[in-house]
């Protein structure tokens, strides 16, 4: 997070198309810069599964920083390797079996099915459309961790400034700050859970194939994207002022309790309570048609 004499650090909301959505739903389902995104690195260039020590979070709250590079997820045990998703895909995914372009040609033909969902120009305010496969998954996987690597954000910048009062001794965030999520939440919306499950499914394969190169080759994506939503889904409501401190130039949050929640949590606390009521909504409506 940042006011006008910082640069903001963010955390997406929430869930495929907002968690990113938050992020986040978020992520972030949304976890923004107040600057362009990086370029990307190469095709060649595995996406990390975590966060780089010096990427910012994107998605629908300000940069923050967000502490230490939490630490790469163990490999799967025996076990777990020969296990079935936990979340099965419905019954209804079987309908778009069919061949699909390579990751590297699969832009054009996402956006012709987000179409479905929202014009071209809606889209473009709140999404990064360029490797946009890729960026889903890294988002995804991310939101339950504390941190979101902001050059694979799939959600573009909250526009504004952060509002906080106080000193340096005392940062508290303002709650007309809330208002800067309006259009996002209001965008998250009003897209149709059903059709936007139509577009998760039908992509599904090659996005499951984005997420096993992420370093889970016996991993499940649909497993990971219900989880980024529940982890959400459970972020704590904060009652009273939320104080901040500063000790660089980026914000945290002053309660240790606060600072160690997850990217997702951390979207839901920043756009607001009224906000986070109803995108917690639209994460439970999602939930409910992508898994059986």
């Amino acid at each position: 997070m940042a006011t006008n004499r910082s640069r903001p650090a963010t955390a997406g909301p929430p869930w495929w198309l907002l968690l990113l959505a938050a992020a986040g739903i978020a992520a972030g389902l949304y976890l923004w810069q107040m600057e362009p995104v990086p370029r990307l690195p190469s095709r060649s260039a595995t996406p990390p599964s975590t966060a780089p020590s010096d990427g910012p979070v994107d998605g629908p709250v300000d940069r923050a920083d967000l502490g230490a590079e939490p630490a790469a997820p163990p490999p799967p045990a025996p076990a777990e390797a020969e296990a079935g998703p936990k979340f099965p895909l419905p019954e209804s995914a079987s309908q778009y079996a069919g061949s699909l372009p390579a990751a590297e040609a699969s832009d054009a033909p996402i956006l012709d099915a987000l179409l479905a969902l929202a014009s071209r120009e809606r889209l473009a305010q709140f999404l990064n459309l360029q490797d946009y496969a890729r960026r889903f998954v890294v988002t995804i996987d991310n939101l339950p961790r504390q941190l979101v690597p902001g050059q694979w954000s799939a959600l573009r910048p909250v526009p504004g400034q952060l509002a906080v009062a106080g000193d340096h001794e005392r940062i508290t965030l303002q709650p007309e700050n809330y208002a800067r999520y309006d259009a996002f939440v209001k965008f998250a919306e009003s897209l149709d859970p059903k059709a936007a499950a139509k577009v998760y499914l039908r992509f599904y394969p090659l996005l499951q194939e984005q997420f096993r190169a992420l370093g889970y080759p016996h991993g499940h994506l649909n497993d990971r994207v219900v989880a980024a939503i529940d982890d959400m889904l459970t972020a704590p409501e904060v009652s009273g002022p939320i104080r901040l401190v500063q000790p660089r130039v980026q914000y945290r949050f002053d309660d240790p309790l606060l600072e160690s929640l997850s990217a997702g949590r951390k979207v839901m606390i920043r756009v607001g309570p009224e906000n986070a009521a109803r995108l917690k909504k639209v994460l439970r409506a999602l939930r409910a048609e992508i898994v059986r």
